[in-house]
């Protein structure tokens, strides 16, 4: 499995994910599915996914809240006993890198509140039971697999008659690369040569 960036950054970004939530929820009295609805619509959401060093490495956690809620930033040390929500983010960070999928994929299949409920007995578990449970309410694959194997093509073939770039093709079926955000052109190709329509490869 291709993981999302050199597991060298993964514990910074576990740490500073971790410190967020919990600053954002603990401090700024935010609601954890308001606060993650927010930092997937900000520019600190890439920056993670791909381990940005301008905001990973080079921003505190307190500053990094300021940016997500457009606040000025606390200053607050954060917690060594690992609250609930610390929790969470720091889950959220390692499946993040290791699926290599969007926040978003991820925060679809477990919503915050959810990830919550599961602190008990997860957080006294080594995180691959974690990264189980991320698995299991994981779709097992993409539409866009399902309809190339059923049409009996490789990724290859599919990239050849559709004249979609393969890697684009790649990224789009390990969830790396959102398919809905892709160009409609894009989407035309795709749908055009497996003889489906656009909303079939959005489901």
């Amino acid at each position: 499995m291709i993981h999302a960036y050199n597991k060298q950054f993964l514990p910074t970004a576990q740490e500073k994910l971790a410190a967020m939530f919990e600053l954002a929820v603990l401090y700024e009295k935010t609601d954890i599915n308001k606060f993650a609805s927010q930092f997937l619509s900000s520019p600190i959401c890439h920056a993670f996914e791909t381990a940005n060093p301008i905001y990973v490495l080079g921003k505190s956690a307190n500053e990094l809240v300021g940016i997500v809620l457009n606040t000025e930033p606390l200053n607050i040390n954060v917690s060594c006993f690992a609250s609930p929500e610390y929790w969470v983010g720091y889950v959220l960070a390692y499946a993040q890198w290791y699926f290599n999928k969007p926040f978003s994929v991820l925060l679809k299949a477990l919503p915050c509140d959810t990830l919550l409920n599961h602190y008990f007995p997860y957080h006294e578990m080594d995180i691959s039971h974690s990264i189980d449970l991320f698995r299991s309410h994981l779709p097992e694959q993409c539409t866009l697999k399902t309809l190339r194997i059923a049409k009996n093509l490789s990724q290859s073939q599919l990239s050849l008659l559709s004249d979609v770039p393969l890697r684009t093709i790649k990224a789009y079926e390990q969830g790396s690369v959102d398919i809905a955000k892709a160009q409609s052109e894009t989407l035309y190709a795709l749908a055009k040569t497996l003889n489906c329509t656009i909303e079939d490869l959005l489901q």
